[in-house]
């Protein structure tokens, strides 16, 4: 009984190269598994593409790398400007001064060209709040505006990116249309005291893939002492 598997001869693999000249093209990850010796000068080899393919696929993981280094040296700088906050905000004597350390650390120390404070009250009335030169207002938590809101509040996680006109626009009213990046993060839960708003002009400064949480570590410092002040003036 004779041997049914047929055998591949360099006749029968030269017949199939010249059949399909586009082999390679099509499957170029072949060539990292063939053995070539470099050709003559001044002609162009498979030992040359081959050559190419690892050239290009090494320097795609070393971009790939580099990618990784950079954003573990942003968020590592993050952590750091996020912990200096903190204690600043903690030593604030007042709740002017709490807002206005806030809103000045967070313009030099995130290179911020505006930042927004939305604060959420859900009695008939606002609360008092002290003189302000920063993008501060208070919203009643019912408003219709916020429903554009209402996937990140119910998130309650911080987003990074680019954010709706509308959104925008109850944010940063006259400079909406020159913010092109934002950091938002909702301001604690059940219930939210409110929106902190980081903006750039540069649509690439807040970003998808930075990390958020040092800045949901931040919006819960914030709130916490904003709710301590809110606290003390009900009871006077």
């Amino acid at each position: 009984m004779g041997d049914d598997k047929a055998t591949l001869t360099n006749a029968d693999i030269e017949q199939y190269l010249q059949d399909h000249p586009d082999l390679f093209l099509q499957q170029p990850q072949l060539l990292e598994l063939l053995e070539l010796n470099a050709s003559p000068e001044g002609t162009i080899s498979l030992a040359q593409r081959q050559l190419q393919r690892l050239q290009e696929k090494n320097q795609q993981l070393n971009e790939q790398l580099h990618a990784l280094i950079d954003n573990a040296h942003s968020n590592n700088e993050l952590q750091q400007r996020v912990h200096a906050l903190c204690l600043r905000l903690l030593d604030a004597p007042d709740l002017k001064s709490v807002i206005d350390a806030l809103v000045k650390e967070l313009k030099h120390e995130f290179s911020a060209d505006d930042v927004a404070l939305r604060l959420f009250y859900s009695a008939d009335k606002p609360q008092e709040l002290p003189k302000l030169s920063a993008n501060v207002a208070q919203l009643h938590a019912d408003d219709k505006k916020l429903r554009s809101f209402d996937n990140l509040l119910s998130k309650q996680q911080p987003v990074c990116g680019r954010l709706t006109k509308a959104q925008k626009q109850i944010l940063f009213s006259g400079q909406a249309d020159q913010i092109q990046s934002v950091a938002c993060l909702p301001l604690g839960h059940e219930p939210c005291a409110g929106l902190l708003a980081i903006g750039s002009h540069d649509a690439n400064r807040f970003h998808a893939d930075m990390a958020t949480d040092y800045l949901s570590f931040l919006g819960e410092v914030f709130m916490r002492i904003l709710r301590q002040y809110c606290h003390s003036h009900h009871e006077q």
